[in-house]
Protein backbone atom coordinates (compact mmCIF):
# COMPACT_ATOMS: atom_id res chain seq x y z
CA UNK A 1 0.00 0.00 0.00
CA UNK A 2 1.38 3.43 -1.00
CA UNK A 3 1.56 5.74 2.00
CA UNK A 4 0.87 9.43 1.55
CA UNK A 5 1.27 12.56 3.64
CA UNK A 6 -1.55 15.10 3.22
CA UNK A 7 -1.37 18.90 3.35
CA UNK A 8 -4.55 20.09 5.08
CA UNK A 9 -4.14 23.85 5.08
CA UNK A 10 -1.77 26.62 4.10
CA UNK A 11 -1.98 29.78 6.19
CA UNK A 12 -0.36 33.22 6.08
CA UNK A 13 0.35 34.29 9.65
CA UNK A 14 -0.41 37.94 10.31
CA UNK A 15 2.45 39.65 12.12
CA UNK A 16 1.90 40.32 15.82
CA UNK A 17 -1.49 38.61 16.08
CA UNK A 18 -1.12 35.03 17.34
CA UNK A 19 -3.57 32.58 15.82
CA UNK A 20 -4.91 35.05 13.27
CA UNK A 21 -4.15 34.36 9.66
CA UNK A 22 -5.53 33.87 6.20
CA UNK A 23 -5.87 30.18 5.34
CA UNK A 24 -6.59 28.24 2.17
CA UNK A 25 -7.07 24.53 1.61
CA UNK A 26 -4.98 22.91 -1.13
CA UNK A 27 -4.96 23.48 -4.03
CA UNK A 28 -6.02 27.07 -3.24
CA UNK A 29 -3.62 29.97 -3.81
CA UNK A 30 -2.11 32.11 -1.05
CA UNK A 31 -0.50 35.53 -1.59
CA UNK A 32 2.18 36.67 0.87
CA UNK A 33 4.87 39.34 1.20
CA UNK A 34 8.56 38.59 1.46
CA UNK A 35 9.41 38.20 5.15
CA UNK A 36 6.03 36.75 6.15
CA UNK A 37 5.58 33.25 7.56
CA UNK A 38 3.44 30.57 5.95
CA UNK A 39 2.07 27.81 8.20
CA UNK A 40 1.46 24.46 6.53
CA UNK A 41 -0.73 21.90 8.35
CA UNK A 42 -0.11 18.25 7.49
CA UNK A 43 -1.45 14.86 8.51
CA UNK A 44 -0.75 11.21 7.85
CA UNK A 45 -2.30 7.93 8.95
CA UNK A 46 0.15 5.85 11.00
CA UNK A 47 0.37 2.59 12.92
CA UNK A 48 3.45 0.86 14.26
CA UNK A 49 6.15 1.34 16.88
CA UNK A 50 7.01 4.76 18.30
CA UNK A 51 9.57 6.44 16.07
CA UNK A 52 11.02 9.79 15.12
CA UNK A 53 11.56 11.11 11.62
CA UNK A 54 11.64 14.46 9.88
CA UNK A 55 9.20 16.35 7.67
CA UNK A 56 10.58 18.56 4.90
CA UNK A 57 8.23 21.17 3.39
CA UNK A 58 9.31 23.24 0.40
CA UNK A 59 8.10 25.79 -2.12
CA UNK A 60 9.72 25.85 -5.55
CA UNK A 61 8.96 25.18 -9.19
CA UNK A 62 7.87 21.86 -10.71
CA UNK A 63 9.57 21.20 -14.04
CA UNK A 64 11.00 17.78 -14.94
CA UNK A 65 11.71 17.56 -11.19
CA UNK A 66 10.87 19.77 -8.21
CA UNK A 67 13.28 22.73 -8.07
CA UNK A 68 13.26 23.79 -4.42
CA UNK A 69 13.78 27.38 -3.36
CA UNK A 70 16.15 27.16 -0.38
CA UNK A 71 14.71 30.42 1.00
CA UNK A 72 11.18 29.02 1.18
CA UNK A 73 11.47 25.69 3.02
CA UNK A 74 11.59 24.24 6.53
CA UNK A 75 12.23 20.95 8.31
CA UNK A 76 10.54 19.78 11.52
CA UNK A 77 10.91 16.77 13.79
CA UNK A 78 8.09 14.25 13.32
CA UNK A 79 7.20 12.10 16.34
CA UNK A 80 4.99 9.06 15.71
CA UNK A 81 3.50 7.40 18.83
CA UNK A 82 3.18 3.63 19.11
CA UNK A 83 -0.19 2.47 17.84
CA UNK A 84 -1.67 -0.91 16.92
CA UNK A 85 -4.54 0.78 15.06
CA UNK A 86 -4.42 3.34 12.26
CA UNK A 87 -4.42 6.86 13.71
CA UNK A 88 -4.17 10.35 12.25
CA UNK A 89 -1.00 12.18 13.25
CA UNK A 90 -0.89 15.92 12.55
CA UNK A 91 1.99 18.35 12.17
CA UNK A 92 2.48 22.10 11.82
CA UNK A 93 5.37 23.55 9.83
CA UNK A 94 6.10 27.30 9.73
CA UNK A 95 8.03 28.48 6.68
CA UNK A 96 9.66 31.94 6.64
CA UNK A 97 9.33 33.32 3.11
CA UNK A 98 12.63 34.77 1.89
CA UNK A 99 14.63 34.95 -1.31
CA UNK A 100 13.04 36.09 -4.55
CA UNK A 101 9.50 37.28 -5.08
CA UNK A 102 7.37 35.93 -7.91
CA UNK A 103 4.18 34.13 -8.79
CA UNK A 104 3.19 30.53 -9.27
CA UNK A 105 5.30 28.78 -6.64
CA UNK A 106 4.55 25.07 -6.15
CA UNK A 107 4.49 23.14 -2.83
CA UNK A 108 5.25 19.65 -1.61
CA UNK A 109 6.22 17.90 1.64
CA UNK A 110 7.80 14.58 2.56
CA UNK A 111 8.50 12.44 5.60
CA UNK A 112 12.09 11.22 5.70
CA UNK A 113 14.29 9.34 8.14
CA UNK A 114 11.72 6.61 8.80
CA UNK A 115 11.90 2.94 7.75
CA UNK A 116 11.19 2.43 4.05
CA UNK A 117 11.10 5.03 1.29
CA UNK A 118 10.26 8.69 1.91
CA UNK A 119 6.52 9.43 2.06
CA UNK A 120 5.45 12.31 -0.21
CA UNK A 121 2.43 14.55 -0.53
CA UNK A 122 1.16 15.26 -4.01
CA UNK A 123 2.82 18.31 -5.58
CA UNK A 124 0.47 21.26 -5.37
CA UNK A 125 1.03 23.50 -8.40
CA UNK A 126 0.69 27.29 -8.54
CA UNK A 127 -0.35 27.72 -4.88
CA UNK A 128 1.83 30.66 -3.71
CA UNK A 129 2.45 34.17 -5.00
CA UNK A 130 5.16 36.17 -3.22
CA UNK A 131 4.99 39.96 -3.47
CA UNK A 132 8.25 41.80 -2.89
CA UNK A 133 8.01 45.05 -4.82
CA UNK A 134 5.49 47.86 -4.80
CA UNK A 135 2.77 47.39 -7.40
CA UNK A 136 0.24 49.92 -8.68
CA UNK A 137 -2.71 49.71 -11.03
CA UNK A 138 -5.74 51.69 -12.18
CA UNK A 139 -4.20 55.12 -11.57
CA UNK A 140 -6.30 57.89 -13.00
CA UNK A 141 -7.97 61.24 -12.46
CA UNK A 142 -11.31 60.68 -10.78
CA UNK A 143 -12.65 64.26 -11.10
CA UNK A 144 -11.72 67.91 -11.51
CA UNK A 145 -13.57 70.96 -10.29
CA UNK A 146 -13.46 74.76 -10.55
CA UNK A 147 -12.54 76.32 -7.19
Amino acid sequence: MQQQLNILSIERLLEGVEGLGIAVAPPGKLTVMLGEVVRVLLQVEYRGPALTGEIHVSYGRQNLWFNEDGNKQADIVAEFPQSFDWMLVGFTCDIPIGGDFGTGYDLYAKIEGVPGPDIFTPNYLNVLDVLGAAEFRNFGITSYDKL
